[in-house]
């Protein structure tokens, strides 16, 4: 229906639309009645759903009667939330079974223990109340690993051979060809690098299923390793002036390429939504480094000065260095430990305002049909969780891993919301496995994690 000099006013449209001031709304079959002066509640519009005779009056022309249906509007449905029902001592009886059989078998049970770790976490993780599937092999891990460490032979024989053809002397004294070998691998690790990122999540990507439904990951690889190679070059060159386009677009490459069976995600982020606050974080950054070389600076001065007075001059310093003993170790530790404290009391929290930020921002922006996401992750539960991870995984020398895989899950699982429903209609099974082999480049370079 029409009000005059307000726009049309659509059916069921009472709580987004601007209505006349006055709105007559009878009971069916009856004359019109008390006026409605604001919008109806559900129940007023249950009482007319079969029909409804609004008066809306018009500036210097006789009040028309439009006769319109109004449809009873459904209040939104709640957020539903991932379900995580894992449990901490279960997955470290997978974890250390696997540990010990890595160990047992020369590493090479390692692709099948990291398989049964993501089978756990997946298959314990819900939503809409259906859990999730690990489809992965071990062997696939295996077969991937395999393939890429003979890619890295044939590269490191041409580089023997080049050096065999250049001669002994092309190289530069105390550089031998092993160490030739070992900078050119490293070399070739860094712009690889975010390519094994990017080939790694599509081959977790096509091995998780929901409902039997595969979800995938398209695009290439090498446009995503080439395209953050290069965005991160030119970030690095205007002092990382340019990190929300480098976020922004990379995040935005991923989850336009990423599918639930036939249908694919969207992605609406936009760079100059979070310029102010990344402008602010730099301003915030630059001051927590200031204070802490301050503070640093005076504990090193109130430090030497103790130091001295207990270890004697300088060149006895360096001597005791030099051969340690117990004691100095332990002040030496202290000190290491000291520094990374300060750090993550200072500067931590300040990236952890703009880490949380920039989550809540990009998952807000991402879209699947009908169903939106929202994440609440604040600065402190940021920093708690970076800060105790790494607590966890130093103190423990890496045993941790399993509480740091837990806690991971249960953030997630507490502060990511989805609303809307899936349409199952909409979503079919897509054609093809995804890569035969696992994320061999990745694992190669050892920042596979689960």
């Amino acid at each position: 229906m029409t009000g005059s000099g307000d726009g049309p006013v659509t059916q069921g449209e009472w709580g987004r639309t601007r209505l006349p001031q006055t709105v007559a709304a009878p009971a069916s079959g009856s004359a019109p009645g008390t006026a409605w002066t604001s919008p109806p509640t559900p129940e007023q519009v249950h009482a007319v759903a079969t029909g409804v005779v609004a008066q809306v009056p018009g500036p210097g022309a006789p009040q028309p009667t439009i006769t319109a249906r109004v449809e009873p509007v459904a209040p939104p449905a709640p957020p539903v939330r991932l379900v995580y029902d894992g449990k901490l001592g279960e997955l470290y009886v997978i974890y250390l079974r696997s540990l010990i059989l890595t160990l047992l078998s020369f590493g090479f049970y390692r692709f099948w223990g990291r398989t049964r770790v993501r089978r756990y976490l997946w298959s314990h993780f819900s939503a809409f109340g259906d859990r999730f599937e690990y489809r992965g092999l071990g062997v696939e891990l295996f077969l991937g690993f395999l393939s890429v460490v003979g890619v890295l032979l044939v590269f490191q024989g041409l580089i023997v051979g080049g050096v065999y053809l250049a001669g002994p002397d092309s190289l530069p004294d105390g550089f031998g060809v092993t160490d030739a070998m070992s900078v050119a691998v490293v070399l070739l690790a860094w712009p690889l690098l975010p390519v094994g990122q990017f080939a790694g999540w599509r081959y977790k990507f096509t091995r998780t299923a929901w409902r039997g439904i595969r979800s995938g990951l398209g695009g290439s690889a090498w446009t995503y390793g080439f395209t953050a190679l290069g965005l991160g070059f030119i970030n690095a060159m205007c002092m990382r002036l340019l990190t929300p386009v480098v976020e922004v677009n990379l995040t935005g490459y991923r989850t336009r390429h990423t599918t639930f069976g036939t249908v694919p995600f969207g992605f609406a982020g936009r760079a100059s939504d979070i310029y102010g606050r990344y402008i602010g974080f730099l301003a915030l950054n630059l001051l927590a480094w200031f204070v802490l070389m301050v503070v640093v600076a005076v504990v090193v001065g109130v430090g030497a000065d103790w130091f001295q007075k207990q270890f004697g001059p300088a060149s006895d310093i360096l001597e005791k260095l030099a051969h340690p003993t117990p004691l100095v170790v332990l002040i030496l530790f202290g000190a290491v430990f000291a520094l990374y404290t300060l750090i993550g009391i200072v500067i931590l929290p300040v990236r952890c305002w703009w880490q949380a930020y920039s989550l809540r921002y990009m998952v807000s922006r991402a879209w699947f049909g009908p169903v939106q996401f929202a994440t609440g992750v604040t600065t402190r539960q940021m920093w708690g969780f970076i800060a105790l991870n790494w607590i966890i995984l130093i103190f423990t020398l890496g045993i941790g891993g399993p509480w740091v895989m837990h806690r991971t899950a249960k953030l997630i699982a507490s502060q990511v919301w989805i609303y809307g429903e899936i349409d199952a209609l909409a979503v079919a099974q897509a054609l093809g496995g995804g890569p035969s082999v696992g994320e061999g480049l990745l694992d190669m370079f050892d920042a596979g994690g689960v």
